[in-house]
């Protein structure tokens, strides 16, 4: 009988570019991991690894073995959910992995809906940008990992998760507070925007780089004064008159100094938004307790007042 654990491995090792990448997400050591994926080796009577460089990377027959890897695993979700299905009640420890919006905008109100329906059940909640997130989720130190995508930069697909958008969160251009569109004079308005602090996210992210290129679409490069992963930060930039700044419906609220459109030019770039999403593993997202939080996270989220799943 093949350890299933010692599968699970490969998978990790598949799915993270190699051992020292799966050593990191799993927190083993690299030798660790090797003695178990040798013994399964000697079980099988396959080679599962071979040189790639300074590395090593999964042979043909490992790649074979993590298709079907996948399925067994969500067979035993699967099998799990059922369990827990019949057994009733919801109780237990739910993990959320997720970006920083969520714990400022949605964690509360989705605990107080929980909390309604499922006293016994307790949410804990690690905030994580999205790849990190869905590493947690993957290697089962998250059952839920909820993070945020923009238009042209779509997350990695991960083999073995379930996603459910829950919709769009416009997002629209601010400028320091104090200063209007009519501020931003006829043809040079791209200039005047070219000349002003703009704080973005760090630019090791798509957040960032989706900025960058509605700025660049518009005409002018800006220049990045501040960069910070929070928003709120941002926010309170924008409206103590420091710089101007990209921000989500969510985030903004009754904040003044949208621009709609540029003098002398036509409207901004459309399709100006992020989306918000869960993932699950596949089989686990039909336990009661998933359920319960998707439906806690899908109700916070309505709250919010953006644009539901489907909206433009």
């Amino acid at each position: 009988m093949i350890d299933v654990r010692r599968l699970a491995l490969l998978r990790e090792v598949s799915i993270y570019g190699g051992l020292t990448g799966a050593a990191e997400v799993l927190g083993m050591s690299v030798s660790s991991i090797s003695q178990q994926l040798s013994r399964l080796q000697n079980e099988l009577g396959v080679s599962l690894l071979e040189p790639a460089g300074r590395g090593v990377r999964l042979t043909a027959d490992a790649e074979r073995l993590v298709v079907h890897t996948e399925r067994v695993l969500a067979v035993l979700e699967e099998a799990e959910a059922e369990l827990l299905l019949t057994r009733g009640g919801l109780s237990g420890v739910v993990r959320v992995a997720a970006f920083h919006t969520f714990g400022t905008r949605l964690l509360v109100p989705a605990m107080r809906r929980l909390r309604e329906v499922a006293p016994n059940l307790a949410l804990e909640y690690a905030q994580l940008d999205p790849e990190g997130a869905i590493r947690e989720l993957g290697a089962r130190r998250a059952d839920i990992a909820v993070a945020d995508e923009y238009p042209g930069a779509p997350l990695s697909p991960t083999p073995g998760l379930v996603r459910v958008d829950l919709g769009h969160d416009p997002i629209a251009m601010y400028l320091p507070d104090g200063m209007r569109e009519a501020d931003l004079s006829g043809g040079s308005s791209v200039d005047s925007l070219a000349r002003l602090p703009w704080v973005m996210e760090p630019r090791q992210t798509d957040a960032y780089r989706w900025a960058r290129g509605i700025c660049r679409t518009i005409g002018f490069e800006p220049r990045v004064a501040f960069e910070s992963a929070s928003l709120d930060f941002h926010r309170q930039l924008v409206a103590s008159g420091e710089a101007a700044a990209f921000l989500p419906r969510s985030i903004a609220g009754e904040l003044s100094g949208q621009v709609t459109r540029l003098p002398g030019r036509r409207g901004l770039p459309g399709g100006m938004h992020r989306t918000f999403l869960m993932l699950m593993r596949r089989g686990a997202e039909r336990t009661p307790a998933l359920m319960a939080c998707r439906e806690a996270i899908e109700g916070a989220y309505r709250e919010l007042g953006t644009e539901p799943a489907g909206g433009t």
